[in-house]
Order: C-alpha cells, then sequence, then structure tokens
C-alpha cells in the first residue's frame, strides 16, 4: 500500500471514528425511537470502519468476532 493510499484509509477511519464518537456522545435512552436510529447509524459506521480495516494488509491477522 502506498503512502497516499494509508493517507487516504487513516482520513476515511477518522472520519467513521468521528461519526462514532458523535453519535455515542448524543445517546439519550428517554426517546427509545431515537436511541435505536442513533445505533443503527452507530452500527452502520462501526461496519464501515471494521471493512476498512479488515481490508488492510496486516502482519499477523486476528480474527474478529
Amino acid at each position: 500500500m502506498t503512502h497516499f493510499e494509508t493517507a487516504r484509509v487513516n482520513e476515511m477511519l477518522g472520519l467513521q471514528i468521528g461519526v462514532i464518537k458523535d453519535i455515542a456522545s448524543k445517546l439519550n435512552g428517554d426517546d427509545l425511537e431515537q436511541l435505536e436510529r442513533d445505533l443503527i447509524v452507530m452500527g452502520d459506521s462501526v461496519k464501515e470502519a471494521r471493512s476498512m480495516v479488515e481490508s488492510l494488509p496486516h502482519r499477523h491477522k486476528a480474527s474478529l468476532p
């Protein structure tokens, strides 16, 4: 992977992590419907971040649950 590709993946991961942190800071159990919507968006962001990490070349591949 080139330096440019690595920088781009790091940037995209940073964006996904930002989305996750933003949603996590706003979670509120008072409105269960909103909580469910927020958790769906957060779950999608986690899946996207995991996909990016899994696509990276790793020296030692660890299996993720």
